[in-house]
């Protein structure tokens, strides 16, 4: 927290990740306060208190559209009533609230997630949900916040494992659909290789272009976008282990510099360590870096929420 409030006088978006809403994913529809809740509002105080003013909430949008009627505008409103009321709580207060879409751009079982369900777009996967589909569902939710200046949106979490081109295609037809439902709030613009800002600008799977070559084909009306990263500091940049062996800043020059040559900016929207020295000393420079590169305008650790345990 020492950390966060530091940098959050220079960055214009500084946070949490708030999990949760995607959680039990094997449990569908699930149980709210079982299986799956959005946050827990004294932690929202705690955090806003300290002076971090952004929000990102996830959720599971097998759980926003079931299953029956598939991913498009027919929500499940007992779902979205309660993902509502936390994002109204953050905004309410005086926070900025990130819509985080937890499918690694699948849908149709999230029951292993990040790898099961079917890659949407994919169109020689029968079970696969279209792009059509996907801008249909990003329409109806945008359009359900469409008066709230302090709402994010975060189009996909992670996507991997699949061509960029598709990545290209599924996020132009988001940002349309927003656009076009007259939303005009700040859009999270995601990339392949689980959107790794270390990755950008390399080849994240057989035969897939880096995302530094074909996402420079984003097209916002508004202008009005950044492009969604998430960085991590142990030996495969997952995130599950203790030690930091990745250097920073010197993982974040590469794609600084592409944004810098190209204009644009970027959100670090997931990003963590362990709890040790060395660690603490990695994310300190991560930070320190952000707040010195106007290329970021924005972070959210990961990850708080009220079902961890």
């Amino acid at each position: 927290l020492l950390l966060t409030t530091r940098s959050a006088a220079k960055i214009l978006y500084a946070g949490v990740n708030s999990a949760g809403g995607e959680f039990a994913q094997q449990n569908l529809p699930g149980a709210f306060g079982v299986d799956y809740q959005f946050i827990n509002q004294s932690a929202i105080d705690f955090f806003l208190d300290q002076g971090v003013n952004t929000i990102r909430v996830t959720f599971l949008m097998e759980r926003m559209c079931p299953l029956e009627t598939g991913l498009g505008s027919t929500f499940n409103e007992s779902y979205f009533s309660e993902f509502e009321k936390a994002v109204n709580y953050i905004t309410m207060r005086g926070g900025y609230a990130v819509l985080d879409a937890h499918n690694y751009m699948r849908y149709n079982d999230p029951s292993m997630q990040p790898s099961s369900g079917s890659i949407i777009g994919n169109s020689s996967d029968p079970k696969a949900s279209t792009t059509a589909q996907l801008a249909s569902f990003w329409t109806e939710l945008s359009t359900r916040f469409v008066q709230n200046p302090n709402v994010i949106f975060g189009l996909m979490n992670e996507p991997h494992d699949m061509p960029t081109e598709l990545i290209l295609t599924n996020d132009q037809a988001m940002i349309d659909a927003i656009r076009k439902a007259g939303a005009q709030q700040l859009i999270l613009v995601p990339g392949n290789g689980f959107t790794g800002a270390q990755r950008w600008l390399n080849s994240t799977c057989a035969g897939c272009k880096p995302n530094a070559e074909v996402l420079t084909a984003i097209q916002d009306p508004r202008n009005n976008f950044a492009f969604d990263m998430h960085l991590y500091f142990d030996n495969d940049t997952s995130g599950t282990h203790e030690e930091c062996t990745l250097a920073a800043p010197a993982n974040l020059i590469p794609v600084t510099d592409w944004l810098s040559e190209h204009n644009y900016t970027a959100f670090l929207s997931e990003f963590g360590a362990g709890s040790n020295p060395t660690c603490f000393q990695t994310l300190n420079n991560t930070l320190l870096w952000m707040e010195e590169h106007a290329q970021f305008i924005g972070w959210t650790y990961w990850a708080a929420g009220p079902l961890w345990g």
